[in-house]
């Protein structure tokens, strides 16, 4: 079902436009009433601010008055606004269609009075007013209007979002919990009184934009590509020939596949170390590039004025290539080994403990190799078989092995006598996530530091 979202605004301020939205038009006095006839939601969901009508009691105790004040300020409205008797009643099918919900608002202003039939009361050629002023966390709004989202989608699998009218405080709430829910958002761009035609902007790119970029963050931020959004798609149908005198850096950043630097978070977060450091030398200069390409860019769009052929184009969004910038927070440089090094320190931060504890098992092995002129993992190799006996020997003074052993073999392991009878597993000597998970975050990079030291002193 197709559900339409508005905040209530202050409609005796309102005149009639044109309001027009994919191709099509429609006279009316406030956006949602055109919205519900240019894309015929199935619901239709008014957001009323606690702040624009009141009573004589409480919010609790005056919410059916309230609702009814809002309704009857749409029909006034009307009434004042239009002759024509079908579109009067255009008018009342829409507010009869309405579920009013009311909300808190936050700041001062000047609310509407209603009586006790919902009425709101003549004053000369106004209507009585009533100061209003309010407190309130913006998280307690956040988590009201978010319950109103979150029932309305148990039944609507499209939300149209219409943001055109609203406070600010209520205006950024509202969007940012659409985002959070299958939400179409769009918003009229009236600016003063209205001219004969106003063109009812989708803002939903916007949000999708902000959510990516996110994602692309928290993907570096904690290693996982699998967050990471590709945007390469979307760039291969720029045309860099319409972009003038910045057609070579639309061409390059057309051509900056962001499947580089996914690679290296994928590689990273299942433990193929070595490689991560291979990644790491490509993707410097990759980055490097990017980031100069993007900063050109970058100055062109502070530079609107100057660059008219960017005003349409939305397939360009700034964000994801800072994001993806990000990156190089991941890039290590040194030597292999140092740099296997730092990769175990970003294993222990992002709480990849398997990878962690695998990889300080067997890096003193490569350190000790490399002490001893080199060598290859192979039981023929001399070095290889000399060190790994020698670390070994030494692990034993920590818990690298036993607590290894317990993660790479999801807990089917002697160390903690795991006993399988008649389809069950008993665990004889259970040792919590939490005792591994803090020996790593605490101890394991100094036992690690310890048995490379020592290997690291013997001779052959």
């Amino acid at each position: 079902m197709r559900c339409l979202i508005y905040i209530a605004g202050d409609v005796m301020s309102y005149t009639p436009t044109n309001y027009e939205i994919e191709g099509r038009e429609f006279n009316t006095f406030f956006s949602a009433h055109a919205l519900a006839k240019l894309l015929s939601p199935q619901k239709i969901v008014a957001l009323l601010p606690d702040s624009l009508i009141v009573h004589d009691d409480t919010t609790a105790n005056d919410l059916d008055i309230l609702i009814k004040g809002y309704k009857n300020m749409i029909l006034i409205k009307s009434n004042q606004l239009f002759r024509d008797e079908n579109m009067k009643k255009d008018v009342d099918d829409f507010v009869n269609r309405i579920e009013v919900r009311v909300i808190p608002n936050v700041g001062s202003g000047q609310a509407y009075y209603v009586n006790n039939e919902g009425n709101l009361i003549p004053e000369g050629q106004r209507y009585k007013r009533s100061p209003y002023y309010s407190e309130r966390s913006p998280v307690f709004i956040f988590n009201v209007v978010y319950s109103i989202f979150n029932e309305i989608s148990k039944s609507c699998n499209e939300i149209i979002v219409d943001l055109t009218h609203g406070t600010n405080v209520l205006v950024s709430v509202t969007m940012a919990i659409g985002s959070l829910f299958n939400s179409r958002f769009v918003a009229a761009p009236v600016m003063g009184p209205p001219g004969q035609k106003v063109s009812i902007v989708d803002l939903t790119e916007v949000v999708k934009a902000m959510k990516d970029s996110l994602a692309i963050t928290y993907s570096i931020e904690k290693v996982d590509e699998r967050y990471f959004r590709d945007y390469s798609v979307t760039l291969k149908s720029l045309k860099p020939n319409e972009f003038k005198e910045m057609k070579l850096i639309i061409e390059r950043i057309k051509s900056k596949d962001p499947n580089k630097v996914i690679s290296l978070l994928k590689n990273l977060r299942n433990g193929f170390a070595v490689d991560s450091v291979r990644g790491m030398r490509d993707l410097e200069s990759y980055i490097n590039e990017l980031e100069r390409d993007v900063n050109e860019l970058s100055k062109a769009y502070s530079e609107w004025y100057n660059h008219s052929y960017f005003e349409k184009e939305n397939m360009i969004v700034l964000s994801h290539f800072y994001s993806t910038i990000k990156v190089r927070d991941l890039i290590y440089k040194n030597n292999d080994l140092e740099v296997l090094e730092k990769i175990l320190g970003l294993y222990i931060k992002v709480g990849y403990y398997d990878k962690a504890i695998s990889l300080a098992r067997e890096l003193p092995v490569a350190f000790c190799l490399n002490s001893r002129g080199g060598g290859v993992y192979s039981d023929s190799d001399k070095n290889y078989k000399e060190c790994d006996e020698i670390v070994r020997d030494y692990l034993k003074e920590s818990s690298i092995l036993q607590f290894r052993n317990i993660l790479m073999h999801g807990s089917l392991s002697k160390d903690v006598g795991a006993e399988v009878k008649e389809g069950r597993i008993e665990l004889k000597n259970e040792i919590g996530l939490s005792t591994i998970e803090n020996y790593i975050t605490q101890k394991l990079e100094n036992d690690y530091q310890y048995v490379k030291s020592k290997v690291m002193q013997t001779n052959t």
